[in-house]
């Protein structure tokens, strides 16, 4: 059944308009009776394989690198990470004999000050004596006790200043460990630093690959663009982007050059600790000689007053000096807590930061899947628009249109068409219906009534 379309008329010998509409790997033959010339397409231009695997303008980036394991960032970590192990190593077996040499020290004074109380109990015995024999004696007695009371004083102060010393060396010992137990927080907080700075290198590294990738999307997208005079606006977003990157980079070394400056404070710091060692272990000198003049000092009881006054205001400036190492220790033991606050703060501004990175490059990732998506239908549009038609064949769209130049009826109409591998024209637009009226001729088209329903060609209602 055929039958009039819009206001036209029909007649039975008409000439007929086919339309064949291109698909990509489907024959599918769409007509209509319009007119009354006929329309054919060539059906050799109804099938088109795009091959994404041979396409030239497919990008093909490979990413490669053989980098040695000491020019890497993070071997150069490792070597220092060893350096400062060893020398920790040196430093705590350095403490472990000082210490040691300590307590000997003190033993050795223990067993002096024993034989000191048997010689004072002898020197007691020998004025009872002395006040026996002469009035002469009583004198010597006399001022010999003033002596032993003097120089009773200056042992109990000598006593309070040992007591006051052995405290002090408690302090510094203390002070010591906690020293060492920072010292391991801050090692652990370092190690935990350069994980995160080698995660945070990796996500770059990712970003940089995938920044890559962009910039080759972008170049397809760009040629797109050339053909078909679109795209111009995303090309620009995509260079602020590239330039935003580009700034995280500089940012980025900019914290590495902070890292390199820390590693070498603390190697300042390093070398500070090991000249306190030496001259700890001046002290441990001085002292020893000290011993050796007490020992000499013994012998005479008249000069012991004045030795033992001068070992009085020795002990005196010990006191001051342990007292200043005290106060220098627990300096530096605020200075290690805010150093460990520090790096704790950095570890969270690095974790931030990785998190931000993982954040940007599934953006970047989004965005390059979005740009091949398009780029892919910009490729099948302007395949189907740049595909030409053959001669004697009018181009509308993605279709090829034929207009007979014989009458005919509306069924050898459509039996000429499909000789030809088309159909009558369906119209599937107002744009296609004026093109239609373009010709200014009666054609027929592909419709028909089938129980009681308007139907196309193509079985659709």
């Amino acid at each position: 059944m055929w039958t009039r379309y819009s206001d036209l008329t029909f007649h039975p010998h008409s000439v007929h308009l086919v339309k064949f509409v291109l698909t990509n790997q489907y024959n599918i033959l769409d007509a209509s009776i319009f007119n009354s010339q006929t329309v054919v397409e060539n059906p050799t231009m109804q099938t088109m394989d795009i091959d994404d695997d041979t396409s030239p303008n497919k990008p093909s980036v490979t990413f490669s690198a053989h980098f040695q394991w000491w020019k890497r960032p993070s071997g150069v970590a490792a070597v220092c990470l060893g350096l400062l192990c060893v020398l920790l190593l040196a430093g705590i077996i350095g403490l472990s004999v000082y210490y040691g040499v300590i307590d000997h020290h003190c033993s050795t004074e223990r067993d002096q000050q024993t034989s000191y109380s048997l010689l004072t109990k002898e020197g007691d015995q020998q004025p009872t004596s002395y006040n026996n024999l002469t009035k002469e004696g009583d004198q010597l007695q006399s001022s010999y006790n003033t002596l032993t009371k003097e120089r009773d004083e200056l042992q109990n102060s000598y006593n309070t200043l040992t007591k006051e010393r052995d405290q002090l060396q408690n302090s510094y010992n203390t002070l010591t460990e906690e020293r060492d137990q920072l010292q391991t927080s801050y090692n652990t907080l370092t190690k935990e630093r350069d994980e995160l700075q080698n995660s945070y290198n990796t996500l770059t590294e990712e970003r940089d690959q995938l920044q890559n990738s962009l910039t080759t999307r972008t170049k397809d997208r760009d040629q797109q663009q050339n053909s078909l005079k679109v795209m111009t606006s995303e090309r620009e977003q995509l260079q602020n982007s590239l330039n935003s990157r580009t700034k995280e980079r500089d940012q980025l070394q900019n914290s590495l050059n902070i890292r390199t400056t820390e590693k070498n404070l603390l190697q300042n710091s390093l070398t500070t600790k090991t000249k306190e060692k030496e001259q700890l272990q001046n002290i441990l000198t001085t002292i020893t000689r000290e011993r050796d003049q007490l020992q000499n000092n013994l012998n005479t009881r008249t000069a012991e007053k004045n030795q033992l006054q001068n070992s009085l205001t020795t002990k005196t400036k010990e006191k001051d000096q342990l007292q200043n190492n005290l106060n220098t220790r627990t300096t530096e033991k605020d200075q290690l807590q805010n150093s460990l606050n520090t790096r704790t703060t950095e570890r969270d501004q690095l974790q931030n930061s990785l998190n931000t990175m993982a954040f940007e490059r599934d953006q970047l990732q989004n965005s390059l899947n979005t740009t091949a998506s398009e780029r892919d239908q910009l490729q099948n549009r302007l395949r189907f628009y740049e595909k030409p038609c053959l001669d004697g064949w009018w181009k509308f769209g993605t279709s090829c249109y034929f207009v007979s130049s014989t009458m005919d009826t509306g069924g050898g109409g459509q039996k000429a068409c499909r000789a030809m591998g088309a159909d009558y024209v369906i119209i599937n637009s107002r744009e296609e219906q004026i093109f239609i009226h373009g010709f200014k001729k009666n054609v027929w088209i592909g419709i028909y009534k089938e129980y009681g329903i308007w139907k196309w060609v193509g079985h659709t209602i």
